[in-house]
């Protein structure tokens, strides 16, 4: 058997294992519900810059919560102009774009979590909206205990378009990382359109110079330095869920992710070489897959030819297999017999813009 054939058979071994021990963590993973009186006083932060018609739209939505404690605060981060809004739960705090410290929102953040008064604080995005008026109260009664951080999710508006399915299956990829390891005790990351964090608890997060260079990272940064095995939990219900409207243009989603990838070069290690491990096992998999495939066509050897197409196929079932499963359990999915076309894809997309994203920082968050 050849080196090159050895390597390919490796990588589908860890790409499969990775896959499985994720998706089980969250298939078989219930839903717990805490004790947590649904008075629970909650304020909801939200950081924005020139989001007025975003604010607009969506407000309501998060005004009008069946929930009986809680408030709205809207740091409106240096907007051309800024945001007005009259509600009796809604605090708009402004910051001048003189005032600004670093180029991402965490400034914002920290404003916000400073002016907070309540015992949680539930973290969004402008264009997010609650997709039950049960939000709140859905993610409170995810907690376990008075220091509980509950990861939510938040998946992009369905589109009927090549993009928007891809954009769906790397957000499924995140939600299968992000949630699988929190539920194994092992939380590295969130996504801050939809997380609950107490307010003591986050309160205590100081930006470091570091953290504030780049444009990303308000979300998986506060996770790596507050969360731990212990006070983390996730909040599978529907009703929890945010959504909000994914990019429509390559460009756009480019540069976003462009953004996103800044950040994990401050990842405590152990989670470097987590992550590290499934992509680049999933980049070896595809270039030795192609390695081995040119070798087999100039010098054919019927018992190669025979490995590669079986393990091929065990890589493409365990795939869709993984991806019909979390589908069934999270609802979001919906393209999901589509996996592994997108996890090609995707696999493009890392090895260039991963590297891109090295040698062209973002200068800032909007």
């Amino acid at each position: 058997m050849s080196f090159l054939l050895f390597v390919f058979i490796g990588c589908v071994i860890i790409q499969i294992a990775y896959q499985w021990i994720l998706t089980l963590a969250i298939y078989l993973q219930k839903q717990k519900t805490s004790a947590q009186k649904p008075t629970t006083s909650v304020s909801i932060i939200i950081c924005a810059r020139n989001e007025r018609e975003n604010l607009v739209k969506h407000l309501p939505s998060i005004l009008n919560q069946d929930y009986e404690n809680f408030e709205v605060i809207i740091v409106d981060d240096g907007s051309d102009i800024p945001f007005t809004y009259s509600n009796n739960q809604l605090q708009i705090i402004y910051i001048d774009k003189k005032e600004k410290i670093g180029i991402g929102k965490k400034y914002a953040l920290q404003k916000g979590i400073a002016a907070a008064k309540n015992d949680w604080i539930l973290l969004t995005d402008a264009d997010c909206q609650p997709l039950s008026s049960h939000w709140i109260s859905s993610m409170i009664q995810a907690t376990k205990q008075n220091t509980s951080i509950v990861l939510g999710i938040s998946p992009y508006r369905y589109e009927p378009t090549f993009l928007n399915g891809f954009i769906e299956y790397e957000t499924t990829l995140t939600a299968l990382q992000y949630i699988g390891f929190a539920i194994l005790k092992n939380p590295y990351m969130c996504v801050g359109r939809n997380v609950l964090y107490p307010t003591a608890l986050v309160q205590q997060k100081k930006w470091t110079n570091a953290e504030l260079a780049v444009a990303s990272g308000d979300d998986d940064l506060m996770i790596q330095s507050i969360a731990n095995s212990d006070n983390t939990v996730v909040c599978l219900q529907p009703n929890s869920y945010t959504e909000s409207a994914a990019k429509s243009t390559w460009k756009a989603y480019i540069q976003q992710k462009l953004r996103h990838y800044e950040s994990g070069n401050l990842y405590k290690i152990s989670h470097r070489l987590m992550l590290g491990l499934f992509l680049l096992s999933k980049q070896i998999l595809y270039i030795s897959l192609m390695a081995v495939c040119v070798q087999t066509i100039v010098s054919p050897i019927l018992f190669q030819v025979y490995l590669m197409l079986f393990f091929s196929g065990i890589y493409v079932v365990s795939l869709l297999c993984s991806n019909y499963l979390i589908h069934q359990k999270l609802k979001i999915n919906k393209r999901y017999y589509f996996s592994f076309l997108y996890d090609m894809l995707f696999f493009i997309f890392i090895s260039i813009f991963g590297c891109i994203s090295l040698f062209k920082p973002t200068k800032n968050w909007k």
